[in-house]
């Protein structure tokens, strides 16, 4: 199709008019964009206004917290919105629309992780993707798993977050993901992302759940120096962004699980005083060269496994650390559907003793089950496997292990919200004998918390006989 240069004009003067229109135009006729971006003063107001490239060339609808942030024209930007808020598809345009409408430059996409940098790169892959044809031939040159090269010269690039990897790098926006776990945070702002800005006036936004005061994120949310986008989940409700069922996570969240609603739906910074694992140090555990191993590959090293098992309403879960020199590295966590039978259960630690090289031990909640449960495992062909009564004394030391482990460093994670919540959940209090009793709020699950405090336990005792493992050769 081929307009007339009148019939253009027409057109463009209709996308011009209001964005609602270009992304009726957008969702209609993509031929017609095609058509409409010839027009030189239309180019022109797509490299200025995110908003109209954001509807006219990727066919998105802006909420207007999501305008809010489209718009500015900040240099400094944190970004605070709830779950399910439309926050990766907004970053992923506003990257898109700096690299088109900027040539030359470089945007960094970092998170936590590899693959948590990835998420928000494949969005934005998805986008270019879903753009009219002869638009996307028009500015996408070709692009890698981790770098988008563009026409223009510009360049999109999805990091982990890494000093050896960030360095080297001259940016011109970077976009940070989950900020809020970062290792080295302070350091990795101030000595390594600032300075990549500071030849090119460049653009830096700030992603996160909230999480944790002794954090970079925390601290910018506060500065006068950054401009803060705070929405909440009433905002996402107001822009019909959340299903009724939605709704209804939302409130029994609320209910049962005050401290996750304040955090991933109020998108405010919260925690008890009496959380056995803080945030902070949580947070500072995250590691980006860790990745969980794959179940079905012949892994090799030094495996330790926690197996904490179902009672009548409980998850049963499987943690295994393998041992890296000095450290401790979460390698697989794995939670069971609920009703799992124990069968079921233990023929997967079967699998994973014979896949698995060289599981040393395998430490079983074996409380409420007994020693025949030990012995089934043995008949089947489970490695090492050792029972553990956990009493409040056991517990307590198992929890102490976990807990210091991790404030020391030596124990590292994958960086996996879920689990992190999970963790995060565990309260403790002090007994008048002076013990620690932990515990868990009612409707949650602390599997996994158990999973991994007995495979660290498992470590400890039988390889290092309770001596710091920071000691061993």
């Amino acid at each position: 199709m081929r307009l007339s240069d009148e019939d253009r004009r027409r057109l463009t003067a209709y996308v011009l008019a209001d964005s609602s229109n270009a992304l009726a135009l957008r969702r209609e006729n993509s031929s017609l964009v095609e058509e409409a971006i010839l027009d030189s003063d239309l180019l022109a107001r797509l490299s200025r206004d995110p908003v109209l490239f954001s509807a006219l060339i990727l066919g998105l609808k802006p909420t207007p917290y999501q305008l809010r942030f489209l718009n500015s024209s900040s240099n400094r930007i944190v970004i605070r919105w709830p779950r399910q808020s439309g926050k990766t598809l907004s970053l992923a345009a506003y990257a898109i629309w700096f690299a088109v409408s900027h040539a030359s430059t470089t945007t960094l996409i970092v998170a936590p992780s590899r693959r948590q940098s990835m998420i928000l790169n494949d969005v934005i892959q998805g986008l270019i993707d879903g753009a009219p044809r002869r638009i996307r031939a028009a500015f996408l040159r070709r692009r890698l798993r981790t770098i988008t090269y563009l026409r223009n010269g510009s360049r999109i690039v999805a990091l982990p977050n890494s000093e050896n990897l960030l360095r080297g790098y001259t940016a011109h926006l970077i976009i940070l993901d989950e900020a809020a776990f970062f290792q080295n945070d302070e350091a990795i702002f101030q000595h390594v992302l600032t300075p990549m800005l500071a030849t090119t006036g460049g653009r830096m936004v700030v992603s996160s759940t909230p999480w944790g005061k002794n954090t970079q994120f925390y601290r910018i949310s506060n500065d006068p120096a950054w401009e803060v986008h705070h929405a909440t989940w009433r905002d996402a409700v107001d822009a019909g962004l959340y299903r009724p069922e939605f709704l209804e996570e939302v409130e029994r969240t609320r209910e049962t699980l005050p401290l996750t609603y304040r955090m991933e739906y109020e998108a405010d910074f919260a925690e008890e005083a009496d959380t056995w694992l803080t945030q902070d140090l949580l947070a500072k555990a995250c590691s980006h060269e860790i990745e969980y191993e794959s179940f079905d590959a012949r892994n090799t090293g030094d495996f330790y496994v926690g197996v904490d098992l179902a009672e009548r309403v409980d998850y049963t879960a499987v943690a295994v650390v393998r041992i890296e020199g000095v450290s401790l590295m979460l390698a697989l966590m794995h939670r069971f559907p609920l009703g799992t039978s124990l069968a079921a259960c233990i023929g997967y630690l079967k699998v994973l003793g014979e896949r698995w090289s060289r599981v040393r031990a395998t430490y079983v909640d074996s409380t409420k089950h007994g020693d025949y449960i030990i012995k089934d495992m043995q008949e089947a062909g489970v490695r090492s496997p050792h029972g553990v009564f956990l009493t409040q004394q056991v517990k307590q030391e198992a929890a102490q292990i976990l807990r210091q482990r991790l404030s020391e460093g030596v124990l590292r994670v994958p960086f996996d919200r879920s689990l992190l919540d999970e963790l995060n959940l565990e309260q403790y209090e002090l007994t008048k004998t002076g013990r620690v009793t932990l515990t868990h709020a009612s409707g949650t699950h602390d599997d996994r918390f158990w999973a991994l405090a007995l495979a660290v336990y498992a470590a400890e005792k039988e390889l290092h006989m309770n001596k710091p493992i920071a000691q061993l050769a």
